[in-house]
């Protein structure tokens, strides 16, 4: 199984007089990487939405932002403070008294003035609005889960698909080999009657050092190691949790390692086209693992 580590979810909560919104984007990183944008007069529940992220999410690049306002009328709309609205009507019948000929004041006069308006202190019903976050937040992680197991389905076939073809090659290389040992045995005994010209060496001592640098040159232990690193990740692939994308990105680094040695031991022109074509598989591994969690 395996998730990606893009995914977008979004979600809007209300309940007791408050409304908390939640967008959330998570993209390619390394590590877990989070960040939460919140109000200033909420940082206290910074921390719980950090939480209820890295409960959910193991790498990746979280960006969320949450929104918390009030729908209650009574906290929405600013008062009137009756104390400075008897003071300035006082003040206004006090001008009509001394101005001659001046309008009498009236209730509309008075409401013009903004300084009888006074924002009213903000309650905050704290375990409100923490069980109105938590809610928002799961929802949206929900369906950036979901977003991620989808396109890990993709990623999946895709994955399949090229460890099929490195099997291919991997068979291709390894059906080369005794075919490929000979002739390398051949042209060294070859090489070292040239080298010698007439002189007759000696038999057994001509083997040890042929059969020497044959095993050096042998890349048996190569397509060993290969085939295990591909079934590690076949297996990963196939397990009921979802795959790390840091196991599976070190795994393909080995399988790397493993096709650039078989490369740099044989000149065989068949077996060396098979290297080719796995490092080139092996390279679009490497770069689908980039998305992977």
């Amino acid at each position: 199984m395996i998730h990606s580590m893009t995914g977008f979810g979004r979600s809007r909560k209300e309940g007791a007089g408050y409304a908390v919104s939640v967008e959330m984007r998570a993209l390619n990183a390394k590590q877990l990487d989070i960040s939460v944008r919140i109000p200033k007069n909420f940082f206290e529940f910074e921390d719980l939405c950090r939480k209820l992220i890295a409960k959910r999410i193991r790498r990746g690049r979280i960006d969320a932002s949450i929104q918390i306002e009030s729908t209650d009328v009574r906290q929405k709309a600013p008062h009137i403070s009756l104390e400075l609205a008897q003071y300035y009507w006082s003040q206004l019948q006090e001008i009509h008294r001394e101005i001659v000929r001046s309008e009498e004041p009236s209730l509309d006069h008075l409401l013009r003035i903004p300084h009888i308006y006074e924002t009213p202190e903000a309650v905050i019903d704290s375990e409100a609005i923490r069980e109105l976050i938590s809610s928002a937040m799961s929802e949206a992680l929900e369906q950036v889960l979901g977003m991620r197991a989808l396109e890990g389905e993709m990623l999946l076939r895709d994955f399949m698909d090229r460890l099929t073809a490195l099997r291919d090659d991997l068979s291709a290389v390894a059906s080369r080999r005794e075919a490929v040992i000979e002739e390398y045995r051949t042209r060294l005994q070859e090489r070292i009657k040239q080298l010698l010209g007439g002189t007759e060496p000696d038999e057994n001592r001509l083997l040890q050092e042929i059969a020497f640098i044959i095993d050096r040159a042998d890349i048996n232990e190569e397509i060993v190691r290969l085939g295990s690193h591909l079934g590690q990740v076949e297996s990963i692939l196939a397990g009921a949790k979802p795959a790390d994308g840091r196991r599976l990105d070190f795994l393909i680094q080995e399988l790397h390692r493993e096709a650039s040695t078989i490369g740099s031991k044989t000149s065989d022109l068949d077996t060396v086209q098979a290297v080719v074509r796995m490092k080139t598989e092996i390279g679009k591994l490497k770069e689908q693992a980039q998305n992977i969690e």
